[in-house]
């Protein structure tokens, strides 16, 4: 969808959605551990910050993290996929709960690990109840972080055709963490060191996105997928 400046392309645009494609088929891929909670985007622009939600609602309240938005922004004009989520924010045992998560059989596992989302209706009907109880878990009062992953606009461009893993490194130099604003964790294959820390920390599915791959607002993304996380 066509957008000629931040606040135009923040009103129509919706997150990315993900494709079909086996994660062991994504090209050249990175791999980001999957935070619980809705996707958003974040327009910061002119000393306010307007999140919508991914059917393109105002997310309205919280207005600290807005105002830790606006100082992480660093009077840049951006548009910013994430995740608003109370876990960055939790002690390591307050995540204890989603361990109750049932944990995915061998064959399971190795079936969602070679053919990503394209399993059968039984297989996607479980991964959406899962997901739905993981969220139950979280207190819906709980104060939460907004854990930056994409950038797809900065000051007068759109960067939806710049590389991800270019648009990860530009997100890196506009956006200031604090305790209210996360950068998205993301590392290149082999994942076989991070498996164990993020399961500790509580994930348990993991994204595959093509480190050239393009931005499709609203659209799914063929290079993109997702998978659970192995267990080891």
């Amino acid at each position: 969808m066509l957008a000629t400046d931040a606040r135009s392309a923040a009103k129509t645009w919706r997150p990315q959605e993900f494709g079909g494609k086996r994660a062991s088929s994504v090209p050249d891929p990175i791999v980001e551990p999957l935070w619980t909670g809705p996707r958003v985007l974040a327009l910061i622009a002119n000393g306010e910050a307007i999140l919508t939600d991914a059917d393109g609602e105002v997310v309205t309240g919280d207005d600290a993290l807005r105002d830790a938005l606006l100082e992480a922004s660093r009077g840049s004009t951006i548009l910013v996929e994430g995740t608003l989520t109370p876990e960055p924010l939790q002690r390591l045992d307050d995540l204890a709960p989603r361990d109750g998560v049932a944990v995915p059989t061998p064959g399971r596992m190795a079936r969602q690990m070679l053919i990503g989302d394209r399993g059968d209706r039984k297989d996607r009907l479980a991964a959406h109840v899962e997901a739905l109880e993981r969220r139950a878990r979280i207190d819906p009062f709980a104060e939460v972080a907004f854990v930056a992953v994409d950038l797809i606009w900065l000051d007068d461009d759109s960067l939806c055709d710049v590389p991800l893993l270019e648009r990860k490194r530009i997100l890196e130099s506009v956006l200031a963490e604090s305790r209210l604003v996360r950068l998205g964790a993301f590392v290149k294959p082999p994942i076989d060191r991070w498996i164990g820390s993020w399961r500790t920390l509580g994930f348990r599915r993991i994204a595959f996105k093509a480190a050239n791959s393009r931005y499709i607002p609203g659209s799914r993304n063929p290079d993109w997928a997702l998978a659970d996380l192995p267990r080891r």
